[in-house]
């Protein structure tokens, strides 16, 4: 097993209400189920490596810093403004771009979970793109619906 990054379609008012309080966090999300319509924002492991090279393309998207805790433990909210900005960027950063950076080497050097970018039996860089292109997809269908999303990380 191991760490994961999942995203969420909520409206403003679900993630602000899920945002104030311990109480109304747990039950909003002892109850959530995303549409079924919405396309899926699971990033399996490959959300380190999509850090990686976001950052290392100067998009300056960060999954991790980007977004505001949850009074519970492993949810995070992103507001519908954060949202539209990084569709915006997402949008405009073809996955090209991300790959001009990506050295499996380099990566391994620097930690990037889940460690598996010096595996020659493993494709990283096709890994990183099937799940760049779900991340571009659940952001860019929560802006077109001016909706917050929440990202779930463990």
């Amino acid at each position: 097993m191991g760490a994961v990054m999942s995203f969420s379609r909520v409206s403003t008012a679900e993630l602000e209400m899920a945002m104030r309080h311990k109480d109304i966090a747990e039950e909003f999300l002892a109850g959530y189920e995303p549409s079924a319509d919405d396309p899926s924002g699971y990033l399996d492991k490959a959300w380190g490596g999509l850090n990686y090279l976001l950052e290392a393309a100067g998009t300056g998207v960060d999954l991790f810093f980007t977004p505001t805790p949850l009074p519970i433990g492993e949810y995070n909210g992103w507001t519908a403004q954060e949202v539209a900005r990084t569709a915006e960027i997402l949008s405009k950063t073809p996955f090209s771009k991300l790959a001009e950076h990506y050295n499996g080497v380099r990566m391994v050097e620097a930690q990037v979970y889940p460690n598996l970018w010096g595996d020659t039996r493993n494709d990283g860089l096709g890994y990183l793109r099937e799940y760049y292109t779900k991340l571009v997809a659940v952001f860019q269908h929560a802006a077109e619906h001016d909706a917050g999303l929440l990202q779930h990380f463990g």
